[in-house]
């Protein structure tokens, strides 16, 4: 009788609910499981060893022996921090003139969308095309202004390859950071501003002690997906550099594609995945930690 009433009151509700539940349990909790529990086998696809348990070795392995492990864990930190940081110095002015009354308003709001919405893959070809040291059109234009000499070999020089995907990464990314930015900034009182500008305060002490103030949760949240969107943006560097030269452009994603569609080791493929998992979320949890407490 107990069971008949349950179903009749939420049956229809749970049903619903079933297709999105069995979406995450096939597409992503299955997955993550596999992924682990591959981490802990040697399986490799062109060996000719049997797939055997052995617990913890790939994750001591990384951690302890492989030399190139700690560097692209630094190429992650250099790649998601400067992604996230140069993306909101970039879309806050940008916010900011696209929330003033300017000519075309509507059109210029559209046009920056178009790096967010145009494909990743598509975007990394164009840029490695722009970025080439022979034909590229940034050496053409840096030698008509005089600033450079020699044509320069972005993405195969070590120290200017970082400069060019970080670029190319802000241009992708910082239409959506601008776009929440812009969302908040309608929904402050115009009333306050007006007030404030009354009362003898300049742009900036508006800008800095009502506009930021009032923006910090919406740039908390925007912080946290842009994080997480820039650690798991393989695409972009594959695209450009495929993780080179050698490995100086590599992050753990495009780590774990070299190991486990390279080389064909499933198992160092799934490790080097699930310390990604790891790492990303310590990194979520320090900057909710330093950022959190005022967006409660």
């Amino acid at each position: 009788m107990l069971t008949r009433k349950f179903i009749k009151s939420y049956g229809f509700g749970y049903l619903l609910l079933a297709p999105a539940v069995l979406y995450l349990v096939a597409f992503q909790f299955y997955p993550l499981f596999e992924t682990v529990r591959l981490s802990l086998f040697d399986y490799s696809l062109i060996s000719n060893r049997a797939m055997s348990f052995i617990g913890l070795d790939h994750y001591t392995y990384f951690l302890t022996e492989d030399d190139r492990f700690w560097k692209i864990m630094r190429n992650s930190l250099v790649w998601v921090i400067g992604s996230t940081v140069f993306q909101f110095a970039v879309a806050i002015p940008a916010a900011l003139i696209l929330n003033a009354k300017i000519r075309s308003r509507g059109l210029w709001r559209g046009l920056m969308m178009v790096p967010w919405v145009s494909p990743v893959v598509i975007i990394g070809i164009v840029w490695k095309w722009i970025y080439d040291g022979h034909n590229g059109i940034a050496n053409h234009y840096l030698s008509e202004w005089g600033i450079i000499r020699e044509s320069i070999v972005w993405l195969g020089d070590d120290f200017w390859v970082w400069p060019a995907l970080l670029l190319t990464s802000v241009w992708k990314g910082f239409p959506y950071i601008a776009l929440m930015l812009l969302s908040g900034l309608t929904g402050i009182s115009k009333e306050m501003m007006e007030a404030a500008e009354v009362d003898g305060a300049t742009g900036w002490q508006r800008l800095v002690r009502i506009v930021l103030p009032l923006l910090k949760p919406i740039m908390y949240v925007t912080g946290m997906v842009s994080i997480v969107s820039s650690w798991t943006k393989f695409e972009m560097i594959w695209a450009l550099t495929n993780g080179g030269p050698g490995f100086e452009t590599s992050i753990l994603p495009t780590y774990v594609y070299t190991n486990a569609f390279v080389y064909y080791d499933l198992g160092r493929g799934s490790a080097i995945a699930t310390l990604s998992m790891l790492f990303v979320l310590v990194l979520v949890a320090i900057y909710a930690g330093l950022f959190g407490r005022d967006n409660e």
